[in-house]
């Protein structure tokens, strides 16, 4: 096998598991917010029984999927020629995903905690919040999902004159494709995370960062050989 069959496979992967966690996000937010409305209608020990099973749940798989799906999808714009800001697709979903991602950790992953709290106090439970947080976030993420797969809008204005200008000029700049390597380690960095218990995704979302940086200084320093050559 070729290795850039292999770096295909590898990329098919990445895409693959960005699919299964996105889907499994979008599902995850769904079933918590019936089991939050199930708890609503049983009374006594069962309501408590609901809810803390909507927390198990979040803890276990909604939590995980959100966080590798988001590190999925933010990876593969930054190794493919789809980008961040070049389609207006892309760039939609990429703002709704870290919005929803601060949301998520500063305000919607406190209000099950507090409902779980008051239930065993014997207190008046907070409903409406997390009513709305979930379902918001259960609409944002069907939505993602509906641009991904539908990919409604074009390419940005600037990605637009940009591709303008090169074909004027008659170039065409490809890119490099990523090496088996990069890959494999983007495949495991989520593996490693969760293996190594972290509280907060800082492998994924460093790395993403990360490559960014390494991908932007490289393609200044890829611009400027041919100015430095010409003197």
């Amino acid at each position: 096998m070729k290795t850039n069959s292999r770096t295909k496979h590898a990329r098919q992967l990445l895409l693959w598991l960005h699919v299964l966690t996105a889907v499994a996000w979008c599902t995850m937010q769904l079933a918590q917010l019936a089991l939050l409305l199930h708890g609503w209608a049983a009374d006594g020990p069962a309501r408590l029984a609901t809810f803390e099973l909507a927390e198990f749940l979040e803890n276990t798989i909604l939590d995980p999927a959100a966080i590798i799906a988001a590190y999925t999808g933010m990876m593969l714009s930054a190794l493919t020629s789809w980008g961040f800001f070049k389609h207006r697709w892309v760039m939609v979903k990429f703002i709704i995903t870290v919005a929803l991602l601060v949301i998520a950790s500063t305000v919607v992953s406190r209000l099950l905690p507090a409902v779980i709290e008051a239930l065993r106090a014997g207190a008046e439970e907070p409903r409406i919040p997390i009513l709305v947080g979930t379902c918001g976030m259960a609409c944002a993420t069907a939505f993602m999902l509906w641009v991904s797969v539908v990919k409604p809008w074009g390419k940005t204005a600037r990605y637009a004159a940009e591709l303008k200008t090169k074909k004027a000029k008659g170039r065409k700049d490809p890119e490099p494709a990523p090496a088996l390597l990069v890959y494999v380690v983007v495949l495991l960095i989520p593996a490693v995370e969760f293996g190594l218990a972290l509280d907060y995704p800082i492998l994924t979302f460093g790395s993403v960062i990360g490559y960014c940086i390494y991908k932007s200084v490289s393609r200044r320093s890829n611009k400027a050989e041919p100015v430095a050559a010409t003197r």
